[in-house]
């Protein structure tokens, strides 16, 4: 902006510049009116230039913004199963990796419901949020269920349901931020 405003400077201090030699063959007040009338055509000009710059960078943003939230949402959505607790057969050490995650999850959860306003389809993201919370609700009892069933044969059932699910958290969370930076983009 502080090279527009002395870039419209520069043009003003010209244009009055040339008035001044004018003097000696026209009246000051056409001498006047004429810079004047230069002087805002010049400024229309870089006005109407920035607008355009200014447009160009926020489309330019918006883009940045998708494609961010494009890679966040693919990379949470391996967060859980890149972690050595997801792949652990050390039962505290899977329990506390999965506490971990699904922690982080309710976290992104709550972030996610404090946006609401920022989506593109604020009904669309409701019925996505009230998903991903019986999701999380669900996520808790299986994790709880994984706990009990330690040291049984319904171990390794309770943990597949446990992964399976947040992975549809993971996936949930993903689609209700493109939601959000769906809206920017429009």
């Amino acid at each position: 902006m502080r090279i527009i405003t002395r870039a419209i400077a520069i043009v003003a201090a010209l244009l009055t510049a040339c008035a001044v030699t004018a003097v000696a063959q026209e009246s000051v007040g056409t001498q006047v009116k004429e810079a004047a009338k230069e002087t805002g055509e010049a400024i229309k000009d870089t006005a109407k230039t920035v607008g355009k710059k200014t447009k160009a960078a926020a489309k330019a943003v918006g883009r940045t913004a998708k494609d961010t939230a494009k890679t966040i949402g693919e990379k949470t959505k391996e967060a859980w199963r890149d972690t050595r607790a997801y792949a652990s057969e050390d039962r505290p050490t899977y329990h506390k990796g999965a506490g971990q995650r699904l922690s982080e999850l309710n976290s992104e959860i709550a972030e996610l419901k404090s946006r609401r306003s920022a989506a593109a389809d604020p009904e669309a993201f409701d019925r996505q949020l009230d998903t991903l919370s019986q999701q999380q609700a669900k996520a808790e009892g299986e994790l709880t269920r994984v706990k009990e069933a330690a040291g049984t044969d319904d171990y390794s059932e309770a943990r597949k349901q446990f992964d399976t699910t947040i992975g549809e958290m993971e996936d949930g969370i993903a689609q209700a931020r493109k939601q959000l930076h769906g809206s920017g983009s429009q």
